[in-house]
Parts: C-alpha cells; structure tokens; sequence
C-alpha cells in the first residue's frame, strides 16, 4: 500500500464519484480504478459498492475511511513540519562557544531569534575543549572555538583573528596611551581568567616572554566577573578584544609588542549535515567578524 492508494480512496469516498474524484487527483478514470481495485485486493474485501446508482462506500469502507483520513492527516502535518524547519519557522540550535567569544556571539544569536522567533535556542558556554567533545558527540550543532581544532573529527572555518589586548576602564590612567608595553603595568594589579582556560594560558606566554609576573588582584572563571571588576576601576585586564555589549564603558588598548594571535573558528562535525538554523547562525557570526574587523 502507498500513500497515493489512500489518497485516491479519500477523493473517491468524499465525491462518491469516480469521474470528479479521478478530476480531483488529476488522473483518468480507468487508472483510478485499477487504482482503488489494488487497494481492495491488499485490503482483502471491498470498500466501494459499484452500482448503476452510484457509488457508496462498503461498511468496510467507512471503517476503513476514518483511519486513512487519520494518516493522511499526520502526513499532511508531518510535511508542513518539515517545510516549517527547512523555513526556520521551527526547530532547535544548540550552540556552544566559550566565554571570551561572548561578545560575538550573543548578537549573533539575538539576530537569528528576532528573524524566527519560533526557534528553540540551546546555547552552552563552556571551555573550548568541553565545546569540542559535545559536538564531536552530536550534542550540538555548531560552536565556536579555535582553528585548527584539537579534535580530528571536527572542521574549523576560521572567521576572524582572536588577538589579546589590555583592558582598563574608562578614565583610567592608561586609557589615553596608544599602545601599552609590560613597563607601564609594572604597578596595575590584574584581574584575569583563571589557570587552565586557554585565554588564560595565551596570556601567561605572553607575559613570560616579555620576562613580566603581573600582580593578580583576582582569577575567575567568569568573563563577566573580569570585566565587572575592570569597569569597576579596581584592576586591567587581558582578553581577546571584547565586542559590543561587553565593551561598555572599557576601553581597549594594544599591547607592545603584540601578542601572538590565535584564528576563532566556526566548529562543524565532519559530515554531519549542518541545519538551517546552524547555517544561519553561522552567517551572523561571519558578518559580525567582518564588521570588526572593517
């Protein structure tokens, strides 16, 4: 039995005429016919009763006619599903990126949210090494992280240079210098990213080929916190350039020399075919990478 039987018995068993109902599905009457007549046969009793009269339907054909009309149905609901996520009118993403990647991605998924509201966002903020493991796992759909990546089953399309530079708040007494070298932060104490976080890693090699030890006022895990502290006046910190929303009230300056920078990357599981609403979000990412970087 196929899905077309149970539409041509619906518009049989609607019109109870065989010409209007071969007019309806487009197809001639003697086709509809051998048509309805495979369908009894796979039934296994009749569901017309043929007459000069006309046609009605069989007593097993009104049974019949209300589980086909249910299945065609789900069928009809099924595919305007499916055409509500291939429209983004529906549907999941889950994104992952790490804390100091903030900045870009929040912007980029309010974007995708004012456009279709009716997503159902998961987004996870993590280390880059957690991210990798979830996605490589089919835990999520697209995340953020750095190229090339530590695992071999994930692609990375790098999207813009991550380059470290020093935060301070505004009216801060470095806030007006042009760049920064490690000698005027001899006596600023520091609030950084705790030990273990690559941001964190980047920022101690920094300072170690350069034969400096900042004075760590405070470590948190929590960019939030970094900046919180920063705009508070209380300490400077490191972190890869903030973005919009969290370089409110901060100013950013160039260290000297600079650091070495590091490609943030789009992270995609090899092979897995990437939905609508990961290709979206992806596309708002490398728009606002392209912004920054103009």
């Amino acid at each position: 039995m196929e899905l077309r039987h149970l539409r041509y018995f619906s518009a049989v068993a609607d019109t109870l005429h065989f010409g209007r109902a071969a007019r309806r599905v487009h197809i001639s009457q003697p086709t509809l016919s051998q048509q309805i007549r495979q369908l009894e046969e796979e039934v296994g009793t009749p569901l017309f009763e043929r007459a000069r009269a006309g046609v009605r339907l069989t007593q097993a054909g009104e049974l019949f006619r209300t589980y086909a009309s249910r299945a065609l149905e789900d069928v009809n609901a099924g595919l305007s599903a499916v055409g509500a996520l291939r429209g983004l009118a529906t549907g999941a993403l889950r994104v992952g990126y790490p804390p100091s990647m903030r900045g870009i991605v929040v912007p980029a998924l309010t974007a995708v949210l004012r456009r279709h509201p009716g997503l159902a966002l998961s987004a996870e903020e993590a280390v880059v090494r957690r991210l990798e493991r979830r996605l490589a796992d089919g835990r999520l759909d697209v995340g953020l992280g750095y190229a090339p990546a530590r695992l071999t089953d994930l692609d990375a399309e790098p999207v813009f240079d991550s380059r470290l530079a020093l935060v301070v708040a505004r009216g801060h007494a470095l806030a007006g210098a042009e760049s920064v070298g490690v000698k005027l932060l001899a006596e600023e104490p520091f609030a950084l990213l705790s030990r273990g976080l690559r941001v964190r890693a980047r920022v101690d090699a920094h300072f170690a080929a350069m034969r400096f030890a900042p004075r760590v006022a405070l470590e948190s895990n929590a960019v939030a916190t970094v900046l919180a502290i920063v705009r508070a006046g209380l300490a400077v910190t490191v972190l890869p350039e903030p973005r919009l929303a969290d370089a409110e009230r901060l100013v950013v300056k160039r260290l000297s020399p600079a650091p070495r920078s590091e490609l943030a990357a789009l992270l995609w599981r090899k092979g897995a075919p990437r939905t609508p609403a990961a290709e979206l979000f992806a596309a708002e990412v490398r728009a606002r990478a392209k912004e920054d970087a103009g």
